[in-house]
């Protein structure tokens, strides 16, 4: 089996360190390689970057798996939509030094950055990422395609909607909700719920403006 790494950037270099450290111990995959659709070079991080359609080609759904390694919510939404219309099954990526509850569910193809804790009855939808340092709170639901950056701490019982993205080093408030569609800045302070699709930060967080173009990084 191999596993392809959606996305040849920094946050791929990083999700390619968690495959490369789980296949050590665990044996699961024969290569490991990138799929871009963008890059020009046929080697990237010292790994071999494959083209969408030509690793389609050559390998077939039967010998592919794939993560997906991009911070852009909607960017995960429409990679993930492309690997389900190809038929090709998407990976959960745990690293070995995350504590997660046996009593957590994790999603299909989400991954878990070194240092997360997810605790009791935590929900992770699919495709989501969970960035290093972590702590996702009981109860706690995430849905698809979201992304929480480094050293965020979310408490109980707290709802995050599908394709939101939360800012490095935030904290939110048990029992709190976050919209679909919304964007946390950084360093912010969640005493409130906040709704969908607005872009929102500060101590007290509080929207700022609409979420119009759904992008986190221009």
């Amino acid at each position: 089996m191999n596993l392809f790494i959606y996305c040849s950037g920094g946050f791929g270099k990083e999700v390619l360190d968690i495959a490369h450290r789980l296949n050590r111990v665990h044996s699961l995959w024969d290569r490991i390689a990138f799929l871009d659709d963008t890059r020009e070079e046929s080697l990237f991080y010292d790994t071999d970057v494959f083209r969408f359609e030509s690793a389609y080609a050559r390998f077939g759904v039967a010998e592919m798996q794939a993560v997906i390694a991009n911070g852009e919510p909607f960017v995960r939404k429409a990679l993930l939509e492309k690997l389900d219309s190809a038929g090709i099954h998407v990976a959960s990526l745990v690293d070995d030094s995350a504590v997660i509850s046996k009593t957590a569910t994790i999603g299909a193809g989400s991954i878990i950055f070194p240092g997360c804790f997810v605790s009791s009855m935590a929900t992770i939808g699919r495709n989501v990422a969970i960035i290093a340092g972590s702590t996702i709170g009981h109860d706690t639901v995430f849905g698809d395609n979201c992304v929480v950056s480094g050293q965020v701490n979310i408490g109980g019982g707290c709802y995050i909607g599908s394709e939101s993205y939360v800012g490095m080093g935030t904290q939110i408030k048990e029992h709190t909700r976050v919209g679909r569609a919304t964007i946390v800045g950084m360093g912010s302070v969640v005493f409130a719920d906040i709704p969908d699709e607005v872009i929102a930060l500060g101590n007290p967080c509080r929207p700022m403006r609409p979420n119009t173009n759904k992008r986190i990084f221009g």
